[in-house]
């Protein structure tokens, strides 16, 4: 019977080998939704489905380990050679594994009986058409900041490791994404409570002092995720559009964010919010949030800084869609103006003086 006696693990050999152990299972999960549709393309093979593909990878590495062998991934160069080669069948497939393992149990002796030079020009071949693929193909394909990512890693996998080589890309993919977003605008859309309209009929003369009074709301949809990158474009707007300048001469009471476009918002963008809400209270502006789902990554991250509320807290009021939004707007413009309108009536007219005749 087998044992394992734990007092005989070199755990320093272990601890060394976890960080490659990381890399390899990060490069087995990326791989499949990049290598397989690009394979795909190649060969002209449009019936792809990734899910199904990274269920068999994830199947077959398991049944790999409990076997006690390596892990097991597509290569991309690989499987496009031997499909070119005339292997694009399953027939050929069933024979190559079995060809593999008929090796595995042959052992490395076979591997003598094949020149060296037959091998070194097959990995010369697959050098050089990764190598292609990689600097040649993408020039001018791809944008200068994904081509120094791609530069950047090949040269750090040849200089050093392929650990390294992935932490670099990963490092410098994440920077390079939140470059890229921080230059487009979370902004959709932005118009005038005039452009706007809800879609409640009104009296005739409710829409004619609407139409005069539209202008006070803003309405400002937002697309995307809301995260650092990003939010800094929205607040930078709102900013220059409630300038003293601007606000004298478009003065707006309601500011209203659409967020139906929106997938989620991280903790600093909505602490971002906060700080645009204290702006607007300054100025004394309606903040009214629209599309936002309760129980959604919008809601949770709103929650998470107190932004978003049932609709009852003074300051900031939630709709379920724009047209709701837009509809309280206009009951409290109308509001007001009945209240102003009937302050005006009840105040008590100045009676004239009555002159009185003196007798001489």
């Amino acid at each position: 019977m087998l044992t394992t006696d734990f007092k005989e693990t070199n755990w320093g050999a272990l601890a060394e080998a976890f960080p490659a152990m990381l890399a390899l299972t990060f490069f087995g999960i990326l791989h499949v939704p990049i290598n397989v549709p690009a394979l795909g393309v190649s060969t002209g093979e449009d019936n792809l489905d990734v899910d199904r593909e990274l269920i068999a990878h994830g199947v077959s590495n398991a049944l790999s380990g409990f076997c006690g062998s390596i892990q097991n991934y597509l290569v991309y160069t690989n499987s496009l050679l031997f499909i070119r080669s005339g292997g694009n069948s399953r027939i050929a497939g069933v024979l190559l594994a079995v060809a593999t393992t008929g090796i595995l149990f042959a052992g490395t002796a076979i591997i003598g009986f094949i020149p060296v030079m037959v091998v070194g020009a097959l990995i010369f071949l697959l050098g050089m058409d990764l190598l292609i693929e990689a600097l040649y193909d993408t020039w001018g394909r791809v944008n200068y900041l994904e081509y120094l990512t791609i530069l950047a890693i090949i040269i750090s996998m040849a200089a050093w490791d392929f650990v390294f080589g992935i932490l670099v890309g990963i490092i410098l993919s994440t920077f390079f994404f939140v470059v890229q977003a921080s230059r487009k605008t979370a902004i959709r859309a932005t118009f005038s409570g005039s452009v706007a309209k809800s879609t409640v009929r009104r009296h005739p003369f409710q829409q004619k002092f609407l139409k005069q009074v539209a202008r006070q709301i803003y309405v400002c949809k937002l697309s995307g995720y809301m995260f650092f990158g990003t939010i800094g474009s929205v607040e930078k707007t709102i900013r220059q559009f409630l300038e003293d300048r601007t606000f004298e001469e478009n003065p707006i009471r309601y500011l209203v964010m659409d967020f139906t476009l929106v997938s989620g918002v991280d903790y600093s963008a909505a602490e971002t919010f906060i700080r645009m809400r204290r702006l607007l209270d300054a100025k004394a502006i309606h903040l009214i949030l629209c599309g936002v789902k309760d129980g959604s990554d919008v809601a949770q991250g709103l929650q998470s800084v107190g932004m978003w509320s049932d609709g009852t807290e003074e300051g900031v009021k939630n709709f379920e869609d724009l047209n709701a939004a837009l509809e309280w707007c206009e009951n409290d413009l109308l509001r007001v103006y009945y209240e102003k309108k009937a302050l005006m009536t009840k105040r008590p007219r100045e009676q004239l003086g009555i002159p009185r005749f003196q007798s001489c």
